[in-house]
C-alpha cells in the first residue's frame, strides 16, 4: 500500500496548542478580546483580558486561528500581528451570531470540519482522521504514520517523537471524556474541559484503548453535513455540477472521513437538506452511481443551507463568510505554514 503524503494545504507545524485542547468558552473569549483590541496578544493585558495564564492565552490564540475564526496580519518585520475576527468568526460568535455559546448540536461538528479544512494547522489531527488506516489509535503507530506522511510530502524538517507525542496526547484529550491514562468518565467538568468529547469521535475502552468512531456523524444535523459536502465539492468544482457520494464518503479529506459518516447517514442527511433546498438533489447518474447534484456554485449554496438553519445570520449581521480569505478556495499565495500566526515555524517544528 503506498504511503500517504500530507497535502500542501496542511501546515508542517506542531504543538502550537501548548498541550491545551480547546476548552468551553475559549473561542468566544478570544473573539470578544480581538473584536475589542486587535493587538491584545501583543500586550501584557492579554492575561487579564482573557482570564488565563500565559501559556493558555497562547493556546487560545492558536485554536481560534486553527478553527479559522480569526485572521492575522503582520504589517512589517518585527511588528506585532493584528488579530481580527474572520467573517465566519463573526457569523458564529458575534453577540447576535449563529451560536456564540456553542449550544446547538451542529456547531461542534461544524468547528471540527473547519479545523481540518484547508489550510489545516493540525497535521496530527489531519493524519488521524483523513490519512490513517487505523481505527485503534495507538500512539506509536500514529507517530510512525505521521513521520512517513511528512517524509512523503518532502517536509524539510521532520518533527521529533516527543513533539508528535504532545500532538497525539492533546488530540485524544480533545475528543475523549477520558484519556488513555484515565478511566472513562462523562461529567459536567468533562464538557467544560473537553467540549468536543460530546461529538463521540473517539472512545476509551476500560483497558485504556482509544478507538476512532466509524459512525459519530450520524448525530450531525443534515444542514451541517450538506454544508460540508458542498464546501468539499467546491474545492474541485467551483460552479454548478455534481460529486459522487462515493467520493464524499471515501476521499481522504472528504466529509465521510472527517465527520465519520456511513453511507446511510450521508444519504439521509443530503436528502433531508434537498427537501428544503431545491437547488440540491441526490440522484443516479445513469451508471448506477449516486451523486449529489447542485445547480448553483456549491460554496454559495453551502452557506445558504447552513445559514438558513441558524436563522439567516449573514443578513442580520451583514457578513459574508463565503468570501472569507480563510476559506478553502485556491489563490492564497501565502505559504500555508505562515497562516498559523503570520510567521514560519521555529522551535515547535523540531
Amino acid at each position: 500500500m503506498p504511503t500517504p503524503a500530507f497535502p500542501s494545504n496542511v501546515a508542517p507545524v506542531h504543538a502550537r496548542h501548548g498541550s491545551y485542547s480547546p476548552r468551553y468558552g475559549w473561542l468566544l473569549k478570544t473573539h470578544l478580546a480581538v473584536l475589542d483590541n486587535p493587538r491584545v496578544f501583543a500586550t501584557a493585558r492579554a492575561i487579564v483580558e482573557l482570564g488565563a495564564g500565559k501559556s493558555a492565552v497562547a493556546s487560545m490564540r492558536f485554536w481560534s486561528s486553527a478553527f479559522k475564526l480569526t485572521s492575522e496580519v503582520r504589517h512589517g518585520p518585527g511588528t506585532a500581528s493584528d488579530v481580527t475576527p474572520s467573517a465566519r468568526g463573526r457569523w458564529l460568535l458575534d453577540e447576535d451570531g449563529a451560536d456564540p455559546y456553542l449550544e446547538q448540536d451542529g456547531s461542534l461538528f461544524l468547528l471540527h470540519w473547519w479545523l481540518l479544512a484547508p489550510p489545516c494547522l493540525v497535521p496530527a489531527w489531519f493524519y488521524t482522521f483523513c490519512l490513517s488506516p487505523f481505527a485503534r489509535l495507538e500512539p506509536g503507530s500514529l507517530r510512525e504514520g505521521m513521520l512517513r506522511a511528512a517524509a512523503a510530502a518532502d517536509w524539510s524538517r521532520l518533527p521529533t517523537a516527543a513533539t508528535l507525542h504532545r500532538d497525539i496526547s492533546c488530540m485524544i484529550r480533545m475528543y475523549t471524556a477520558g484519556s488513555a491514562h484515565e478511566q472513562p468518565r462523562t461529567t459536567l467538568e468533562d464538557l467544560v474541559d473537553r467540549p468536543f468529547s460530546a461529538l463521540g469521535m473517539m472512545s476509551v475502552a476500560p483497558d485504556g484503548v482509544v478507538r476512532l468512531s466509524p459512525s459519530a456523524g450520524v448525530r450531525a444535523p443534515a444542514s451541517v453535513v450538506a454544508y460540508a459536502c458542498l464546501e468539499y465539492a467546491s474545492r474541485s468544482t467551483p460552479g454548478p455540477g455534481s460529486i459522487s457520494l462515493g467520493r464524499l464518503l471515501h476521499d481522504d479529506a472528504g466529509p465521510g472521513r472527517v465527520l465519520r459518516l456511513q453511507p446511510r447517514s450521508l444519504r439521509r442527511a443530503l436528502q433531508a437538506a434537498a427537501t428544503r433546498h431545491p437547488q440540491l438533489s441526490v440522484a443516479d447518474d445513469g451508471d448506477g452511481t449516486e451523486v449529489l447534484m447542485f445547480n448553483r456554485p456549491p460554496l454559495a449554496l453551502a452557506w445558504d443551507v447552513l445559514d438558513e438553519r441558524y436563522g439567516r445570520v449573514r443578513e442580520r449581521l451583514g457578513v459574508h463568510p463565503e468570501q472569507d480569505a480563510h476559506g478553502s478556495r485556491p489563490g492564497d499565495a501565502r505559504p500555508v505554514e505562515q497562516l498559523a500566526f503570520g510567521e514560519p515555524t521555529t522551535k515547535d517544528n523540531r
